[in-house]
């Protein structure tokens, strides 16, 4: 009886250690990716500050005491340090020398802290070393995690630093509000173990002292075990020494769909079944070999002192899902430490794996997009050079000739040359618009007022064939928006429509309300658009057929039109009968 005792005790301890070491190893897990999270957080950060301060310029220098980036004067324009703390948070400076000239760190007053000073081991790693500084560093009293990068001029020289960081008070509480999470989890965990140990304790005293009781006690304390283990969140089973399940708790059973009277007693690996459809060998059956076996075979499979963990992709769990699962399993020794028995749970972290992958996807594709935000801006700057001779010489050049067909060559080249500037500026146009509206930015404006102003802005082609523009918005519509933005998005829809309009025809600009939200619509009775081109016709240079060579049809128009409706967290489609049947625009806009 005492030996009974004493080896349901044993595996108890067991159990609690292999959940505390789980716990333990958990905590550790998070607080490491929290702090890895954190590093790259200020790369992207400093890089992104880098993107920006490039846009500027890259010939950086200083002229007359002051830090220019290209052209642009750094010294007081906060344009970019504010950016990088709308897009991240945290504080970031531009230093000339050693002293900050644009900053949004605030000294004791809060105001920004222009003048102060670099100090410390950044100051040595940027000026003396000329390398970039990680790490802590005090900022007028204030640690922060930091990231410094020096400034060079054309010859190489040290002529500055670029810097940004975030409160380390501000990173450590987030952090200990995670610590806190976990640790009340893990104290949970074990105290309900230890609330069993001291139950499991009384009653097999209670069995020592009455022998004649001993076989009933002993059963009723094993029931207990049981009762703990069906209770334990995780989904939980344990084996004998024989490899039979003794124990198959109630999450598990939710997890396979696998009721415990259909497993209990069961051996020859029948608990691999729901996982991978066959009878074999799965963590709790690697307890006991050497390292040496389990690294060789098993690569993602860590050990600590007898207990295993792993993190497993099983690719065709119960109905055909993929999964993946984090495993830990560990031995129940007796008083000898020889091993009578084994316990293993198994925790699905799908979900999870899925949220980190997303997490890095939408970074990339962040940290993407800011790059061909960067690619859009510099071409189109660099663009904007070869065509500024070519209207200037063109002309000059079409008054010199007399010959017909020259003539026609000369202002297809002067069309072409328009076309792309054109081109230039609705793409770095497009570029621009690359973030919501902020609530700030919104005004309230008269709808009708907006197509009216739009219509005025585009009289010229709308005289020249004579198109009616039918605007029937009530006046007392008011909408809040960036009226700059909507001002555009109608000048687009407007020319477009006339565009594809015949001489004479009839474009009707409408309204309809509802609770929340008004839909605005743009009508034609032009070429129309096949029913294959609806889904397309938004999309960056798209042309329908008729129009891939026509030169003022730039296949931007609409697709800057859908990123203004997208600012406004509206959307926008496209509607035609068909060919010849004309065509009309919707998109919605909150109300307010």
């Amino acid at each position: 009886m005492k030996a009974i005792t004493k080896y349901i005790l044993a595996s108890s301890v067991v159990a609690v250690l292999t959940v505390t070491l789980f716990g333990l190893y958990s905590l550790d897990q998070y607080h490491d990716n929290e702090v890895r999270n954190e590093r790259e957080k200020l790369e992207t950060c400093i890089r992104t500050f880098w993107q920006l301060l490039a846009h500027k310029g890259t010939d950086y220098r200083i002229v007359k005491g002051e830090l220019l980036a290209g052209n642009y004067p750094v010294n007081g324009n906060f344009e970019l340090p504010d950016k990088i703390q709308e897009l991240f948070g945290g504080v970031a400076t531009i230093f000339m020398g050693d002293e900050r000239v644009t900053t949004n760190v605030l000294n004791v007053d809060a105001k920004r802290a222009l003048g102060t000073r670099l100090l410390g081991p950044a100051y040595d790693a940027i000026f003396n070393q000329g390398k970039s500084y990680r790490g802590n560093a005090a900022i007028l009293g204030v640690t922060y995690l930091t990231a410094y990068d020096p400034i060079r001029d054309s010859k190489g020289k040290v002529i500055g630093a670029l810097f940004v960081g975030v409160k380390e008070s501000d990173f450590l509480a987030r952090l200990h509000v995670l610590n806190v999470h976990l640790t009340l989890t893990l104290s949970s965990m074990v105290a309900l173990f230890a609330i069993f140990m001291v139950v499991l304790g009384r009653a097999m005293r209670r069995v020592e002292e009455k022998n004649e009781s001993a076989e009933d006690a002993t059963k009723d304390a094993y029931q207990q075990l049981l009762d703990i283990v069906d209770f334990l969140p995780d989904a939980t089973f344990v084996v004998d020494k024989d490899k039979r399940v003794i124990a198959w708790n109630r999450a598990i059973e939710i997890m396979t769909g696998l009721e415990k009277h259909e497993v209990l007693g069961a051996d020859d690996y029948a608990y691999a079944i729901p996982f991978y459809g066959e009878r074999r060998p799965i963590l709790i059956d690697l307890l006991g070999e050497s390292q040496e076996v389990i690294s060789h075979d098993y690569k993602c499979i860590k050990k600590e002192g007898r207990t295993l963990f792993t993190e497993a992709f099983v690719p065709s769990f119960r109905n055909g899902d993929s999964r993946c699962f984090w495993a830990t399993a560990s031995p129940l020794l007796d008083k000898q430490g020889n091993m009578v028995g084994a316990i293993e749970s198994i925790r699905d972290i799908t979900e999870y794996k899925q949220a980190e992958e997303e997490k890095i996807r939408l970074e990339s594709q962040l940290d993407h997009a800011r790059l061909m935000e960067t690619v859009m801006m510099r071409l189109g700057h660099d663009l904007k050079t070869p065509l500024t001779p070519l209207f200037i010489m063109l002309p000059l050049i079409r008054k010199r000739l007399t010959d017909p067909d020259l003539l026609n060559k000369v202002d297809m080249c002067i069309k072409s040359a328009a076309s792309i500037n054109n081109l230039v500026d609705k793409t770095r146009r497009l570029a621009t618009l690359s973030s919501s509206v902020k609530p700030q930015e919104q005004e309230g404006v008269s709808l009708a007022f907006l197509v009216d102003r739009a219509h005025a802005d585009c009289v010229e082609m709308i005289s020249q064939k004579q198109i009616d523009i039918q605007n029937n918005i009530d006046p007392a519509v008011v909408i809040h928006c960036v009226p700059a933005q909507l001002h555009e998005l109608f000048i687009n829809l407007i020319s477009n429509a006339v565009h594809f309009s015949s001489e004479k025809g009839v474009i009707t600009v409408s309204a309809e309300l509802d609770a929340e939200s008004v839909t605005i619509s743009v009508r034609d009775e032009g070429v129309g658009l096949d029913p294959a081109h609806l889904d397309h016709v938004f999309d960056e240079f798209f042309k329908a057929d008729d129009s891939r060579h026509d030169l003022d049809a730039l296949g931007l128009g609409l697709t800057i039109c859908r990123r203004i409706v997208q600012n406004h967290y509206g959307r926008i489609w496209a509607e035609s009968a068909g060919t010849g049947k004309g065509t009309t625009i919707r998109f919605t806009i909150k109300i307010s």
